[in-house]
């Protein structure tokens, strides 16, 4: 082969090579830095975190965190919901209120303790800050309401709910007391709590 087509083949191949051989180092970054930011959010609050300290604790480069995140709360959001048991599927209901108890149910836990005190912080930094609070809405927020419109919109379908229901009224009557104690009185949020509030929650709402 001559020495002008060794080059160009070189040329071909070295680019995929490095980037099969620079995606695993950038997982395991991304992972290090997730794993850091939860284990600093045990020991300070989301004010008191910052950009460098994740990247000290991950032992990463500030350039390497803003890769992937546009800012904190980018971060703080991803690494909870890295967190095992948080994005695990619920089971499959048999009807629609079964499906709203579940859903309150584990929103009721992920709330319960640090990722509470974690998810409060985050929505009062946010309330200062439109690209978070965006952020904060888009990770966390929507995809709870939609899920719970959802199952709302199905049991009016099926009359498990009252047809007049104003859907999004109801989500914040479902949704709104866990908020309530959440920011003011987390020490409420128990399993007594958790095992009374969900089914008493649908029966407001219930045909």
């Amino acid at each position: 082969m001559s020495q002008a087509a060794l080059q160009q083949n070189n040329a071909q191949t070295t680019p995929t090579m490095q980037a099969r051989k620079g995606r695993p180092r950038s997982q395991k970054s991304k992972t290090a830095i997730l794993k850091a930011t939860n284990s600093l959010l045990l020991h300070m609050s989301v004010q008191e975190l910052s950009i460098e300290a994740i990247a000290k604790k991950a032992k990463v480069g500030k350039t390497t965190i803003y890769r992937w995140w546009p800012n904190k709360t980018a971060v703080v959001m991803d690494a909870l919901r890295a967190q095992p048991g948080i994005q695990s599927p619920l089971p499959t209901p048999k009807n629609n209120t079964e499906a709203i108890i579940m859903q309150l149910d584990k929103l009721i836990r992920m709330l319960d303790g640090n990722n509470g005190d974690t998810i409060a912080q985050l929505f009062s930094e946010a309330q200062a800050d439109d690209k978070a609070q965006k952020i904060f809405a888009r990770t966390f927020l929507t995809p709870l309401i939609d899920a719970v419109e959802f199952s709302i919109e199905q049991g009016k379908e099926h009359k498990e709910f009252r047809s007049s229901l104003n859907t999004k009224l109801a989500v914040d009557l479902l949704c709104g007391p866990i908020f309530f104690r959440l920011m003011s009185r987390p020490a409420d949020l128990n399993e007594e709590f958790r095992e009374t509030y969900p089914k008493e929650a649908v029966r407001l709402i219930s045909a």
